[in-house]
């Protein structure tokens, strides 16, 4: 990918998690209903998966970053 690409792709990536991690309407429902995902409440799921997908996000976008030499002397 070039390089504007992957701008776009991490900064759609950090708007998503952005809007994921601080919605409080959607945890609510979320934690509302007490099922269970493999023995573990979803509450806890969703935000083992958003804490997942923003580390992630910010390892991809440092590595783009060296990869691009941001941060060479």
């Amino acid at each position: 990918m070039n390089k504007t690409k992957n701008t776009y792709l991490v900064g759609a990536w950090f708007l998503f998690n952005t809007f994921v991690a601080l919605y409080p309407p959607l945890y609510w429902s979320v934690g509302e209903s007490g099922k269970l995902v493999l023995g573990l409440p979803i509450s806890l799921i969703y935000f083992m998966g958003v804490s997942i997908s923003i580390t992630l996000s910010i390892l991809y976008a440092y590595k783009q970053d060296v990869k691009n030499g941001e941060f060479s002397s």
